[in-house]
């Protein structure tokens, strides 16, 4: 098996952040209520600013004119991780979509600590660093969000 390359690690980013956005934007889309419309909107624009990140370290390090190496072997990004199954129905409440907001931001998070454990460049390790630290304030915030819900069923 071939080692995967700086450049496929930020493609592997790329495409989980689209991935994200895509499924916001879908469950937005089909979405009854519009406090859950709202809130899957604003997660996919979230998720498109990380993107933007992303296509930023790119275009840095294609300046640069030398693609950083990778210090470890790395032989398998994990988009297997990526593609468990999880939907948002239309009728899906609040509550449900800040459930499946902490799955998914859990799987950023480990997708991140995996990635900034194999690279060097310092601006990858910037940036890399800068998502993990935002998912994990979404997360946080999400966790709350589902606290303050259960006080109210409760």
């Amino acid at each position: 098996m071939e080692e995967i390359t700086f450049t496929e690690i930020i493609s592997y980013a790329k495409i989980a952040e689209d991935n994200a956005k895509k499924f916001y934007l879908d469950a937005a889309a089909n979405a009854s209520q519009s406090n859950v419309k709202e809130l899957l909107e604003a997660l996919a624009a979230q998720e498109e600013k990380h993107k933007e990140y992303l296509d930023e370290l790119d275009a840095k390090i294609k300046a640069k004119g030398t693609v950083p190496e990778i210090h470890e072997k790395v032989r398998n990004l994990g988009y297997s991780k990526m593609i468990e199954p999880s939907s948002l129905d239309a009728d899906a409440s609040y509550k449900d979509v800040i459930e499946v907001a902490m799955v998914k931001e859990k799987e950023a998070i480990e997708t991140y600590e995996h990635l900034l454990h194999y690279v060097d460049d310092p601006d990858a390790k910037k940036l890399f660093g800068l998502l993990l630290e935002e998912e994990r304030r979404h997360l946080q915030q999400f966790e709350k969000e589902f606290e303050d819900l259960q006080d109210q069923w409760n």
